[in-house]
This record gives structure tokens, C-alpha cells and sequence, in this order.
């Protein structure tokens, strides 16, 4: 009987010890209470700190080289998508755009039209834009197409790619 007491005893004073250690999480804090910086564990990193670490002249923009030093490797990958407006150079607007997938891109109408155009004449048709499935485009294909000539040429796109453009900033600011 004696023995069973201390077994319980030792099992009791075990776990009143060992509760309070797993509680207080991994070595180094950060664990459990969104302590510590940078991204959650397995979450999306955030834009600034992505530019702050790999911005290694500290102009607030990311060059190809500086891109091409990051450990993984991703932003050297996608930096022609990620730079929507080809200037050789991501910015924070950039790199939040890209990051955030519920975010509309920003469309860059000369990459638009290089990646759309198929016989290469400058202008798209409506079989271009139906086979790279374009839907912007073919929705607003007759509004797009002010000459009214069957096909969008650059400016066509230029304008109606500013009027959207246009049209979220003042929703912003309304917000």
C-alpha cells in the first residue's frame, strides 16, 4: 500500500513539474503568442521586411543582383512578373502586389500585349485575346477598341488600363 502512495506521489509531483516547462514553448520565446518578428511560422512573409532584408543599398527598391542574393531564390525567379511596370526594379508596391494574391495586379499593357500577340504585328484580335483566355479583355473587348477597328493597339490598352487604375485610387480614397 505504502508503495502505491509514493508511485502517485512521484507521478503527481512529475507532471506538476513538467506542465509548467512544456507550457512556456520552445527555447528563444516567439513560441505560442505571436512573439518575435517576421512571418508566423508557415504564413505568408510580409513585403517590407522581404525588401528590407534584400535591399542592399537601402534605395527602397530591389534590383536584379540584389534579387539574385535572396536564399531561396523565388523573387530572382518571378522578377520580370513581379516588376509590372519593367523598370527594372521592384518596389515595395511591387512586391506587396505580388505577395498578396487577393490583390488585382498591376497590368503593364506593353508586357500584355508581347505576351498576347501572336503574329507579332503590335495589335491584338479577338481570337488572341479568346486564346490566351483573357477575360478583362474580351469582356471589354468593343470598349477597349475606341478607333473601332477590330484590333487594340497599345494605346487602346494604355488608356484602358489607367481608367482602372484611376477607378481603384478613388475608391481608396472614398474608404
Amino acid at each position: 500500500m505504502n508503495y502505491k502512495k509514493i508511485k502517485i506521489a512521484i507521478t503527481v509531483f512529475s507532471m506538476l513539474v513538467c506542465i509548467p516547462m512544456f507550457a512556456q514553448g520552445p527555447p528563444g520565446g516567439g513560441g505560442g503568442r505571436r512573439g518575435g518578428s517576421g512571418a508566423p511560422k508557415g504564413g505568408k512573409p510580409d513585403a517590407s521586411e522581404i525588401l528590407k532584408v534584400l535591399d542592399a543599398n537601402n534605395d527602397d527598391l530591389i534590383d536584379k543582383d540584389e534579387a539574385s542574393k535572396a536564399e531561396r531564390g523565388k523573387i530572382s525567379q518571378d522578377f520580370d512578373t513581379i516588376d509590372s511596370n519593367e523598370d527594372g526594379f521592384i518596389d515595395l508596391e511591387e512586391l506587396e502586389s505580388f505577395l498578396d494574391s487577393s490583390k488585382p495586379k498591376k497590368v503593364s499593357a506593353e508586357k500584355l500585349l508581347k505576351e498576347v500577340d501572336q503574329d507579332e504585328d503590335g495589335l491584338l484580335n479577338e481570337l488572341e485575346v479568346a486564346a490566351k483566355d483573357k477575360r478583362d479583355l474580351m469582356e471589354h473587348f468593343s470598349v477597349i477598341d475606341v478607333n473601332a477597328d477590330s484590333q487594340l493597339d497599345l494605346e487602346e490598352l494604355k488608356a484602358f488600363y489607367s481608367k482602372d487604375e484611376d477607378k481603384k485610387k478613388t475608391r481608396k480614397k472614398k474608404d
